[in-house]
């Protein structure tokens, strides 16, 4: 197949930028830029978007206490490691920090898994989430290091089951319930009976059947109607977003690609998407927010697409 003016560019941003360049790369670098205007002009496009990079937010952010022992890594390593996977024509992703070496129970990218825990409750575990449990003789705790879980809680009424996200908690009244992190920000849908959630604020409110509530680092917001159908889609195969914003999107959807997707701006975090996929097909996802959105997306390589405003 040939190569695009833009496949070719990218192929050289990578090259010189991976820090292995050759003298005669850049010599034929420059030979290719003075080809043809094209050249220039794609070639530029990439360098403004790898300026942007540093601007770039995580949709898929972690919490805080994880996020400090993620060790760093210079775009310029990123572009080593990637040109080195181009290289040998091998596919791979962009790991997050090692929380399994914490937790109890995790899945990988476009994984679901239940699990059954000693006191009979069921959970299942979205794609790439992972939880830790704390059993005491007076608590079920569960702490929801990443992701999504749904909880089908078994009765116990000498210990409460509580799951603690993002600084804020859970407590099952009995009930059927999704906690789902995402961006920083946590949602609580309740299926059946009642929740008690408690936010980093010290606010609390219940929660019942068909009803949800989100919280943030700062506070906890109202409790709302919610279509709990569409919530626990995904254990069923679909993501269902009715007018949710683009940071929630990026967040469920990227737990499904191998990769990531990033935003140069993050004005383009707060637009809104509505749509049905199947998880799958993650990459649906990214066509219907191209044609939709007003945003141009750039593949930096096979494990990075960036969305710029268009």
């Amino acid at each position: 197949m040939k190569q695009t003016v833009r496949d070719q560019a990218l192929a050289w941003f990578v090259r010189l930028h991976s820090g292995d360049a050759t003298p005669a790369d850049r010599d034929a670098h420059a030979a290719w830029m003075a080809a043809g205007l094209a050249h220039r002009a794609e070639y530029g496009r990439l360098g403004r978007i790898w300026t942007d990079l540093d601007r770039i937010p995580d949709p898929r952010a972690r919490p805080a206490e994880l996020a400090a022992c993620r060790p760093r890594r210079s775009r310029r390593a990123f572009l080593a490691g990637g040109a080195a996977a181009l290289a040998a024509g091998v596919a791979g992703i962009v790991v997050g920090p090692p929380d399994f070496l914490s937790s109890d129970h995790a899945t990988g990218t476009g994984e679901q898994r239940t699990v059954t825990l000693a006191d009979g409750s069921v959970v299942t575990l979205d794609a790439d989430s992972a939880i830790a449990l704390d059993y005491t003789p007076t608590l079920r705790g569960v702490r929801l290091l990443r992701g999504r879980a749904f909880f089908d809680v078994a009765k116990d009424a000498r210990r409460p089951f509580t799951v603690f996200a993002a600084g804020g908690s859970a407590m099952a009244l009995g009930t059927r319930f999704v906690v789902h992190e995402w961006s920083e920000t946590v949602t609580v849908s309740v299926e059946e009976s009642a929740v008690s959630v408690k936010g980093p604020d010290a606010r609390d409110a219940v929660v019942k059947a068909g009803q949800s509530v989100t919280y943030d680092r700062q506070r906890l917001n109202a409790v709302a109607a919610a279509d709990v159908e569409s919530d626990v889609a995904w254990r069923r195969g679909k993501l269902i977003f009715e007018d949710r914003p683009l940071r929630q999107v990026l967040a469920d959807v990227n737990r499904y690609r191998a990769g990531t997707i990033r935003v140069t701006d993050a004005r383009l975090l707060n637009m809104r998407v509505s749509g049905i996929f199947d998880v799958r097909d993650p990459d649906g996802v990214l066509e219907a927010i191209r044609t939709s959105l007003p945003v141009r997306t750039f593949e930096l390589s096979p494990w990075l697409v960036i969305l710029h405003p268009a």
